[in-house]
């Protein structure tokens, strides 16, 4: 071909694509108005839906109760229409006026359920063909004018937005709230959890029975959303959900609101939690500076205080200067310091009054803790020998009421395994069998009987047995003290055996 018909060729080619793209531009702004415009229609539609449709339902679900109730009363006149005598010409009336306006109520309520439907309906039709035709029109300007893309960024953006209208777009919508909520899902209380899955499932039932005969991609779209609801349901088990369950039904509008409300509800109360906690950490943190800095002045305090011990002649002189230094430290918390409580131990006499209740608390229980350690001490020295024979030995004993004080100390003093303090109460035989059954179990080496808090039934039963089972069981005469048992156990263990 002569470069010259090559040349007029691609003038050709190029003058036809402009005229093309002219047109198909023109087209698409066409389909951008219409577009508008079935959005719009949709919105107004949605809006009816959302704003009147609860109401009506309403009305409906009333009708058919008061008609449910007509035939109950209907039924009761015909039984007993025998007594009405007079007044059966006024039951009829009655019961015609009734049944009139409950049909009225129905009919009026259907239609205007059934014009909302429509409506509905009509709009997300006209919205979905004016969408496919954008659409188609967008790729085709897109391949021959790619440069004008952004001229039409608005109306793409009106794409998504009128998606929302449509039930496929609910449905995605629905889809990506769920996969964005759920990565935040952990962090929510376990009742907003609950709220929030309550109104995720509504919504999904609600798509589900808006269309039984839905598309099959739209059909399978919503099992995958019901099974990531399960899914998180029980990754984090917050409550029972009935809507989870097979041919639940409800006023789906009805179910979301109330969850909503519940999810508000729950947000607020947990809002108001967290700022407790918050709260109450921060007087902790202030709580724990203030002791820290007051410790520290009573430590400085302390140290003055030594000072003047080292430098006065107590308790012969200078008790005031002592009292002084010492209801500082006092004043500032330092009445349990054990710095504080060695270095005033001498003077415990010394100190009292109102002021040094709280330390003189301390230092007595100092002494008290020494005589107790002290009585140990010689207990286990005089129960020397008994006590290589009660060493890592599993005792009971039985009678009284417990006291976890003296039976650790018995326990420590004797160096058993294991002493367990059995009550006895007469008012529960079953409290004797399962004495009983543990004798017969051997699991215990001793039974010590505390024979002025139980009957005489329990030794009447228990000593037998424990003979039968080579167990020894003594009677402790008096009290449960250290002594007590002690002189009890080597009775039946040294002397008997002697």
């Amino acid at each position: 071909m002569m470069p010259e018909l090559e040349r007029l060729a691609a003038l050709a080619r190029r003058a036809e694509a402009s005229a093309k793209a002219q047109k198909l531009e023109k087209e698409t702004q066409l389909a951008v108005e219409k577009l508008r415009s079935a959005e719009e229609k949709a919105r107004l539609a949605s809006k009816r839906e959302a704003d009147e449709q609860p109401a009506w339902k309403r009305e409906l679900e009333e009708a058919e109760k008061e008609e449910k109730l007509l035939n109950e009363l209907v039924q009761k006149i015909v039984q007993y229409r025998f007594a009405l005598d007079a007044d059966s010409r006024e039951a009829e009336d009655q019961i015609l006026n009734a049944r009139t306006k409950i049909d009225t109520k129905r009919k009026d309520a259907k239609t205007h359920l059934d014009d909302i439907a429509r409506e509905v309906e009509e709009a997300q039709r006209e919205l979905t063909a004016a969408r496919d035709k954008y659409q188609n029109l967008r790729k085709e300007l897109d391949r021959l004018l790619p440069e004008l893309a952004e001229r039409f960024a608005d109306s793409d953006r009106l794409i998504a937005e009128a998606e929302l209208f449509l039930p496929s777009g609910q449905i995605k919508a629905l889809q990506n709230e769920i996969e964005q909520g759920s990565l935040h899902f952990a962090i929510l209380e376990s009742r907003e959890q609950k709220a929030q899955l309550m109104i995720w499932i509504g919504r999904l039932r609600r798509l589900q029975a808006s269309n039984p005969a839905r598309p099959t991609e739209e059909v399978q779209l919503l099992e995958m959303i019901f099974r990531r609801l399960v899914s998180l349901s029980k990754q984090y088990m917050p409550g029972y959900i009935d809507a989870f369950q097979e041919g639940y039904t409800a006023d789906w509008d009805l179910y979301i609101a109330e969850a909503q409300e519940q999810l508000r509800l729950a947000s607020e109360q947990s809002r108001k939690e967290r700022e407790l906690r918050q709260l109450r950490e921060e007087q902790s943190l202030r709580e724990v500076a203030r002791k820290k800095l007051s410790r520290e002045s009573a430590l400085e305090a302390i140290s003055d205080l030594r000072a003047v011990i080292s430098s006065r002649n107590l308790p012969d002189e200078g008790m005031d200067d002592f009292n002084n230094v010492l209801l500082r430290v006092v004043n500032l918390g330092g009445s349990g310091e054990p710095e504080l409580l060695s270095l005033v131990r001498p003077f415990r006499e010394q100190i009292n009054g109102a002021d040094f209740r709280a330390l003189r608390k301390h230092l007595d229980r100092i002494v008290e803790d020494e005589s107790r350690e002290g009585e140990a001490v010689a207990l286990r020295e005089r129960y020397q020998e008994l006590i290589s024979l009660t060493r890592g030995r599993k005792a009971l004993l039985v009678g009284g009421a417990v006291r976890e004080d003296a039976r650790r100390s018995l326990e420590q003093t004797f160096e058993f395994d294991e002493l367990e303090w059995e009550p006895y109460e007469s008012s529960r035989p079953a409290a004797l069998k399962s004495l009983e059954q543990r004798v017969k179990n051997q699991g215990v080496d001793f039974v010590l009987i505390l024979k002025d808090f139980v009957g005489h039934s329990v030794t009447d039963r228990l000593r037998p047995l424990c003979e039968e089972f080579q167990i020894p069981c003594l009677m402790v005469e008096h009290g449960y003290g250290a002594h007590q048992v002690g002189e009890t156990l080597r009775a039946g263990l040294i002397n008997k055996s002697a």
